[in-house]
């Protein structure tokens, strides 16, 4: 039996996950604690999963130590949206356990700080991500020279004006249901420029080793090439129940229909298309800050997050999510990886100042 610590329970992740345990209670899984923020749905879901629950905010590492203390988990869940996900990572790869990572910004953010504190604690992080999921499965039979990361397109991706793109528009998306902070990078492609950025640090691949695919149907996940030319793929229907729970326990360990098989038989459509750098510059400015270092990544995923606040308060326009970071990372940043985690929420908090001043 499998215990583990729920970060951020009331959130699309966390919301997934304990679906899936009603949905399945033979899965060898046990709830040992539950954070959220503030919501009153925590009292009632640690009723439900007789867990004790406690109401976290993401920067309080003392808080989640302690937390960690009094429930011993077997594995945490990070499912923190947004940067405040780091502080919490770094404090479960402390502790020495392994890391089931929902949170992208903490590998964007965190960088090798965070792969070393996991190397150092004899720790794992397992990625939650459906692409870096695939990607984790994918490598453990094979020798990667290229990955190939595929993206919905969101939902605006035949849409010609994007300057007059609503928040309720942005908030559709056409293939995955989610939070609203990763739906808007979504329908912008800074989610995939995240990803991009978490693969290439968590994988070991330079940024033009990693390819981006418009793939609509969302049913390949990632893809890699090995170095004669065939490529393997991962394929599932869109639903995060299963990239969550293998990142939990072992696949075969009492898991079953987890999720609805393909049907082949009966006509499946997959398509492909590059995507668009005019449109949508966000992914493209995460590659350049992937080039250029460290700090760079930490202010892409800083004022990209800011900028969606302000968006989705009604503070700015859809398109003006783009040109803020843009102007953020014209700024002078450190190229090299931060030692300390006081030195990452410095460059982060420098951004966000820059970001909501031009907002």
């Amino acid at each position: 039996m499998k215990s583990v610590l729920l970060l951020g329970a009331t959130g699309s992740i966390g919301t997934t996950f304990l679906t899936a345990l009603r949905n399945q209670p033979e899965l060898d899984i046990r709830i040992a604690g539950m954070t959220a923020s503030s919501n009153k749905a925590l009292e009632q879901l640690g009723r439900e999963f007789n867990a004790p629950y406690f109401y976290l905010q993401g920067s309080d590492r003392s808080k989640l130590k302690a937390i960690i203390d009094e429930t011993k988990p077997d594995i945490i869940l990070n499912a923190i949206a947004g940067t405040d996900g780091l502080t919490a990572s770094a404090e479960a790869l402390d502790s020495g356990l392994d890391l089931a990572l929902a949170n992208k910004e903490s590998i964007v953010l965190g960088g090798h700080f965070l792969l070393d504190k996991a190397k150092d604690n004899n720790a794992r992080i397992i990625p939650v991500d459906s692409e870096h999921s695939a990607i984790y499965h994918l490598l453990m039979g094979k020798k990667a020279e290229r990955l190939i990361i595929t993206a919905s397109g969101g939902p605006f991706r035949t849409l010609e004006n994007l300057e007059d793109v609503t928040i309720q528009e942005a908030l559709n998306h056409p293939t995955w249901k989610m939070g609203k902070k990763i739906t808007i990078d979504s329908a912008t492609l800074a989610n995939k420029g995240l990803e991009v950025i978490e693969a290439s640090l968590l994988f070991g691949f330079p940024p033009e080793k990693i390819d981006v695919t418009v793939h609509p149907q969302s049913i390949i996940h990632s893809m890699i090439e090995t170095a004669e030319g065939a490529v393997y793929a991962l394929m599932s229907p869109p639903d995060m129940t299963l990239p969550i729970l293998t990142a939990i326990i072992e696949e075969g360990s009492g898991m079953k229909d987890i999720v609805k098989p393909l049907s082949f038989s009966s006509g499946l459509s997959l398509t492909f298309s590059p995507w668009d750098r005019k449109r949508f510059p966000m992914l493209e400015y995460a590659y350049e800050a992937l080039r250029q270092g460290a700090g760079y990544r930490i202010a892409y995923a800083s004022a990209d997050e800011t900028a969606v606040n302000a968006f989705l308060n009604g503070r700015i326009g859809f398109m003006d999510i783009a040109r803020i970071t843009k102007e953020v990372l014209s700024s002078d940043y450190p190229a090299s990886e931060p030692d300390t985690l006081e030195e990452i929420l410095e460059i982060r908090k420098d951004a966000e100042r820059k970001a909501e001043a031009l907002c």
